[in-house]
């Protein structure tokens, strides 16, 4: 049984998730994007620690805390879409400035492509490649859930007018990539409520 908790971190509001196995130690954490204290804090009172961190892009309100977290778990492996690995040590100065508590990622040890089976302990991530919000942007499907970062939100999809967005190519990968999913697919995006890959089908306007 995949256990999900979320952490909105952050002065964007980011959803940093926390993913497991039930009675597992072992876990995932995605999109760690400020509040280090407050993601640490979660982890120590359920027991957990984390296997990997994953960036499903490379902005700075999805990477703000990986580096204060690998250093508190020094065994961690950071992930994130090869495509983006330049753009999250280049990040602009307004964004970094909003968040204050930022701090630069290092080098992920892990670039991701699309295509990769991740084994975690319990559960596998499938990593898709969905390219728009940013180059590199990746979303991750575990069992009944995709986690979709900046690239589809409930009823809306992630901006494309930043530097390196495509807005033909975020419509494509959501398009072609997530709405080949299962409807029933529960969507957990960086920003904002849950919704289904059915929902989005048919409500979302942009698409």
């Amino acid at each position: 049984m995949t256990l999900i908790d979320v952490i909105q971190v952050g002065a964007l509001a980011t959803n940093c998730y926390v993913v497991r196995s039930k009675n597992s130690p072992r876990c995932v954490v995605i999109d760690p994007g400020g509040e280090s204290q407050k993601i640490i804090d979660f982890l120590h009172r359920l027991e957990l620690s984390p296997d990997r961190i994953i960036s499903t892009h490379a902005h700075a309100d999805h990477t703000g805390a990986v580096a204060p977290l690998l250093a508190r778990y020094g065994d961690c492996e950071f992930a994130m879409g090869s495509a983006d690995v330049k753009a999250a040590s280049r990040q602009t100065s307004w964004l970094k400035n909003m968040l204050e508590d930022f701090e630069e990622p290092p080098v992920p040890a892990r670039q991701l492509n699309g295509g990769e089976t991740l084994a975690c302990d319990g559960f596998q991530i499938n990593v898709l490649a969905t390219p728009g919000h940013t180059p590199g942007s990746i979303s991750l499907h575990i069992d009944g859930y995709v986690f979709t970062g900046d690239t589809l939100f409930r009823e809306s999809i992630g901006r494309f007018d930043l530097a390196d967005g495509d807005q033909a190519k975020e419509i494509e990968s959501i398009r072609t990539v997530l709405f080949a999913l299962d409807e029933s697919t529960v969507v957990l995006p960086g920003h904002g409520p849950t919704t289904t890959i059915g929902h989005e089908r048919t409500a979302n306007p942009y698409v």
